[in-house]
């Protein structure tokens, strides 16, 4: 496998408090990998120092072999790193194809981003059906396979994930889920942050739980959903 991102001793903090102390992890080319962990344990930090919307204090991130720490996010999107954030983060004044289209910012090939938008729609048909509507409209889980559409837009290889499911009907989450590992096996390496450990660990080929800013425990999804420990503190089962 051929290493795509690389996290070193990565240190972020927030004013003079320290949110990520020392990362360090790797994802491979292909895999989904999963970061799981208790709210305020740095799962989004994590994803924001990776996009570039949070600067290092120490440490280094590297991207498919070049060294992206200093590089700005905007950058790193055109060199093939996008993200769907937390929230959604969708513009709620634009209609889906506003939306779609703000996620190509940074290309030029107007056949490929036809095809990734047929892509899209084939993946999210209900975002076909829904075009022309404006997405602040729209349901929980409507916008949230727009936030991942406009991601997808990007053409990324790797794509970032944080929450995905957060404040969804059970409904939404299976079929949130199930798209995100079809994206994988269409190529798209994927870092998920996810408080759905089950979910999460069950899509995961490799998996790090975090906790106060340090990686407590990693290993595959499997490993990590058959752990005692990790199954009374994030699975719910005693």
């Amino acid at each position: 496998m051929t290493t795509l991102l690389e996290l070193n001793d990565v240190v972020v903090g927030y004013g003079r408090i320290e949110a990520l102390h020392g990362l360090s992890f790797t994802v491979e080319e292909g895999e989904i990998v999963s970061l799981i962990g208790a709210n305020g344990a740095g799962k989004t930090t994590t994803m924001k120092a990776i996009s570039g919307l949070l600067n290092l204090t120490k440490g280094s991130i590297r991207f498919d072999g070049q060294d992206i720490t200093k590089t700005k996010a905007h950058i790193r999107v055109a060199n093939g790193i996008s993200q769907s954030p937390e929230g959604r983060g969708i513009f709620p004044g634009m209609t889906v194809l506003e939306n779609l289209d703000m996620g190509t910012y940074a290309r030029k090939d107007r056949t490929g981003v036809k095809a990734d938008l047929e892509r899209v729609f084939a993946l999210f048909p209900r975002l076909e059906e829904r075009k022309t509507q404006v997405g602040g409209t729209m349901s929980g889980g409507e916008q949230q396979m727009l936030a991942i559409g406009r991601a997808l837009m990007g053409r990324p290889r790797l794509l970032l994930l944080d929450e995905p499911s957060m404040g969804l009907a059970p409904q939404f989450i299976k079929q949130i889920f199930r798209i995100i590992t079809e994206i994988n096996e269409q190529g798209t390496t994927i870092l998920l942050v996810e408080q759905n450990a089950n979910q999460a660990l069950a899509r995961a080929h490799r998996a790090f739980v975090l906790e106060t800013g340090t990686i407590t425990h990693s290993g595959t999804g499997r490993e990590l959903l058959t752990n005692s420990a990790i199954k009374e503190a994030y699975l719910g089962v005693a």
